[in-house]
């Protein structure tokens, strides 16, 4: 799995991290635009990831960076996206 673009429903080897857990990991693709790939897998890893599940999270990083999440609505818990449209101030279906 090269990239997550493609991706649909929710990932098999990462949405049953415990939520604690799945929340730094998604807050880390979201948040964290300077570390290179290697070092945040090596950070996962220290979350709790084994080195599958961060190189599986590390192919999500690009769509948790261009856009905004909400809730359960990510890539990793259901595959389904919500987008804000600024034009008219309500979020829709990605």
């Amino acid at each position: 799995m090269k990239n997550a673009t493609q991706h649909t429903g929710p990932d098999e080897l990462l949405a049953t991290l415990d939520a604690r857990i799945l929340d730094a990991v998604e807050a880390t693709l979201s948040n964290d635009e300077g570390s290179t790939d290697a070092e945040m897998a090596q950070h996962l890893m220290e979350l709790g990831l084994s080195e599958a599940q961060s190189k599986r999270a590390i192919c999500y990083r690009a769509l948790y960076t261009l856009y905004l999440w909400v809730g359960e609505f990510t890539p990793i818990r259901s595959g389904i996206g919500l987008r804000y449209n600024g034009t008219t101030g309500q979020f829709e279906v990605a």
